[in-house]
């Protein structure tokens, strides 16, 4: 029986394998809090400015235009009326009228006084038409358009000179309606007078001017 040699290494006696420890268990890290979400602010619109209020003379100047506009209706109605009051007279002149550029054309009375109720309807239409635009003017005046200033400025200019004849001619007019109309001209002419001297006072010119406006609104 042979002794086994301490230098072979077959022979020497291996170490024992021991099964390693198992490592602790790591602990789980802790959860993390959520990162604050930074708000961050809508983007807003700039105020809206105040809306200038027109001043007294302009609101004045505004009611005293509205009271031409319905002077003008009167006198559109008064004038019609005074003319389908001598429509007789209007007939027997467009019949002559007629056969003196041709003679061969036959009118009789009574188609020519159709004719003049026809012209005297489409009268009233465009008299009312144009009032509604005249008071879209003044309302675009009081709102400050400095343009519907100066066109208002213009119209009651006019009618003062239109009314210049009626003041030296009304006693010589006859007929309650020509009276009306007359009448209604001249008012209207000095309600005219009184809106544009209004117009054009110096808080009136701040209020129309686009500077100063501009400035009202910062």
């Amino acid at each position: 029986m042979t002794t086994p040699s301490p230098q072979d290494p077959q022979q020497s006696p291996r170490p024992s394998q021991d099964p390693q420890p198992p490592y602790p268990a790591q602990q789980p890290y802790p959860a993390q809090q959520p990162y604050p979400q930074q708000q961050y602010p809508y983007p807003q619109s700039p105020p809206v400015p105040p809306k200038p209020q027109p001043p007294v003379d302009v609101v004045t100047a505004f009611q005293l235009l509205c009271g031409v506009a319905g002077l003008g209706v009167v006198n559109l109605f008064a004038t019609l009326a005074t003319a389908l009051g001598d429509r007789a007279n209007f007939a027997d002149q467009l019949v002559r009228d007629v056969r003196a550029q041709d003679e061969t054309v036959e009118i009789t009375r009574s188609t020519a006084e159709g004719l003049l109720l026809i012209g005297f309807g489409l009268t009233a239409v465009l008299g009312l038409i144009l009032t509604g635009v005249y008071l879209l003017f003044v309302f675009k005046m009081r709102a400050g358009r400095n343009w519907a200033r100066m066109l208002v400025t213009m119209i009651g200019v006019m009618t003062v000179f239109v009314a210049i004849p009626t003041v030296f001619g009304l006693g010589a007019v006859g007929g309650a309606a020509a009276v009306v109309a007359g009448g209604a001209g001249i008012l209207q002419a000095v309600l005219s007078v009184g809106a544009v001297v209004l117009m054009h006072r110096a808080d009136s010119n701040r209020y129309f001017m686009p500077g100063v406006k501009a400035q009202q609104q910062r």
